[in-house]
């Protein structure tokens, strides 16, 4: 028995310095340097804290961007305080690639992920730091919660290496409407079939309480995380990912009565297809038939002004419904004192159509699935407060972005992208003065471009609209690579392969767009006052679209 009991005895001591091994393993793991302590006004030295908010499949939809029809006083007032972006695009204009790109901030064609499919990153990249490791490794706690990134994409909400190990992420769940509340227009189209758009649903509060629906859950529970890391005495990297207004539209039914009478929803003014527009150019619309629910069709022609309306509405109230929540959030930022030393960024994963040139949902290169929200308050900025800038920056810039505001040092020299913190010091920045006081360099770096692109699948050669989404076993492959300048939008859509060379630049697109945005503005209910003619075809724009097409090249060929 002795003899046992000295085996179980050493056994528990190489247990005991396993763990402590395996706790000294994670603590240099989570983090390069000890994390810095607060004083007591909150401060930690040089360091701010980062709220970091993410809105699925927000456009910029609300009273910020000039929309007074819009019920949106939380996004307001942050605006009233921070720099508002009136040109911020995303890389991608769908879900899983666009959280791909600036979660990792590494653009589409280097994390190898360009489709809704379930990829990852971390397929290309298994040792890449993310923007939230980044500050996990530099001393903050990096907690979050909801979609960050996109379900499955990376696995497990990319823990434990993207998040501290203080609190579990708080994971995304229960998007649908209950059974028996789904609500969908429909009619009968002119082949016969019928359609609708999109679901949603407007849930009696008595039934259905706010704490019922996830995104309240949510903005609670980033509530609770922001009183933890206030009692931590930390700086942190708080980030919450909320649904709506992604579909279905489910909402209280307060914020549906918001917009009372359906007939007064503002319609789109262009809902016809952009003229001479190339088919590849257009995505399967959302709209249903009612014999495979899985995929959309194309319209023959625009939808009937009713259905359009009920579709917005549902659409504006879960906007109105997410302001809430962030409200709720930044509330508690302001009541715990922390609002002086924390960087707070809002924006959408991409942007949206609601109609414009007979296009519904995102799944384009157009402006109105390319241009996103960003509001940034950071108010030891002064000259940033309640300011515009017009310069144009993109979504993979955050990385760097909030990184130089919060303090710390530098990226990695892998992760791309382009700090604009400069326009926090000078917001009437334009966008050509913005790319040379950040340094770059090269020809799309003095036009001071913003770029994009979508992967589309030609799978009906004879309507090349109809059928272009891609599951990873298509038939030809286009890539439309597209840039926005001050003054046009361009796009080739060149030949395309999943294996590199992916792109034969040497060979001319197979489609080209050009868009002209001279003196742009977004006026009420008029998002879609440009790109209602591509001019691609007319002579005197040839010149244009040799230099936008040789910028493109240089660019993406560098990626």
């Amino acid at each position: 028995m002795a003899g046992q009991e000295r085996q179980l005895a050493l056994l528990s001591l190489f247990a005991v310095v396993l763990s402590l091994n395996a706790d000294l393993a994670t603590a240099t793991a989570d983090s390069d340097t000890v994390r810095p302590q607060w004083d007591d006004n909150g401060s930690s030295g040089d360091f701010k804290n980062v709220l970091y908010l993410i809105v699925d499949d927000l456009r910029p939809q609300m009273t910020v961007y000039n929309q007074s029809t819009m019920k949106t006083p939380n996004f307001q007032r942050l605006a009233e305080k921070g720099l508002v972006f009136e040109r911020a695009y995303c890389q991608v204009a769908v879900c899983v690639p666009s959280r791909n790109s600036f979660m990792s901030g590494r653009r589409p064609d280097t994390t190898k992920v360009w489709s809704g499919m379930a990829h990852s990153f971390r397929d290309t990249g298994p040792d890449w730091i993310t923007m939230p490791e980044h500050f996990k490794k530099h001393g903050f706690i990096a907690l979050g919660g909801g979609k960050t990134y996109h379900p499955n994409s990376p696995p497990n909400w990319d823990e434990p290496k993207s998040w501290s190990q203080d609190l579990p992420y708080f994971s995304f769940k229960g998007s649908k409407c209950p059974n028996g509340t789904l609500q969908q227009e429909a009619h009968i189209g002119e082949s016969g079939q019928v359609t609708g758009i999109d679901t949603w649903c407007a849930l009696d509060e008595s039934e259905y309480p706010y704490s019922y629906h996830y995104d309240n859950q949510l903005a609670n529970h980033t509530v609770s995380v922001l009183k933890y890391v206030k009692e931590k005495k930390e700086p942190f990297f708080v980030a919450a990912g909320f649904r709506r207004p992604h579909v279905p539209w489910k909402v209280p039914k307060t914020f549906w009565d918001m917009y009372g009478d359906q007939g007064d929803v503002p319609t789109p003014l262009h809902v016809q297809r952009p003229l001479n527009a190339p088919d590849i150019a257009f995505h399967n619309q959302g709209v249903f038939n009612n014999t495979d629910k899985r995929k959309y069709l194309p319209m023959p022609t625009p939808m009937p002004k009713a259905i359009q309306q009920a579709a917005r509405r549902a659409y504006f109230a879960s906007v109105s419904w997410t302001d809430y929540n962030v409200g709720l959030v930044l509330a508690a930022l302001d009541d715990l004192g922390l609002a002086n030393n924390t960087l707070v960024v809002l924006h959408g994963d991409h942007g949206y159509q609601l109609g414009e040139h007979d296009s519904w949902h995102k799944q384009t290169n157009w402006e109105l699935a390319t241009r996103v929200p960003l509001i940034v308050r950071a108010k030891w900025k002064p000259r940033s407060l309640g300011r515009r800038t017009y310069a144009l920056v993109e979504l993979v810039d955050m990385y760097r972005t909030v990184a130089e505001l919060a303090g710390t040092n530098k990226p990695s020299s892998d992760v791309n992208g382009t700090s604009f913190a400069p326009l926090f010091d000078s917001p009437g920045m334009a966008s050509s003065q913005l790319s040379a006081a950040t340094g770059k360099t090269g020809s799309a770096a003095a036009a001071g471009a913003a770029f994009s692109q979508y992967l589309r699948c030609v799978n009906n050669l004879t309507a090349q609209w109809a059928d272009n989404w891609c599951s990873g076993h298509d038939n030809r492959t286009l890539m439309g690579y597209s840039l926005r300048t001050d003054v046009w939008r361009y796009t080739a859509w060149m030949p395309w392969q999943r294996t590199a060379p992916q792109v034969d630049w040497a060979r001319g697109p197979d489609h080209v767009e050009l868009y002209d945005h001279s003196g742009d503005q977004w006026l009420e209910n008029d998002f879609d006052h440009f790109e209602n003619e591509n001019v691609a075809a007319s002579a005197s724009h040839a010149s244009v679209i040799t230099e936008l097409h040789a910028i493109l090249r240089e660019f993406f060929s560098e990626e």
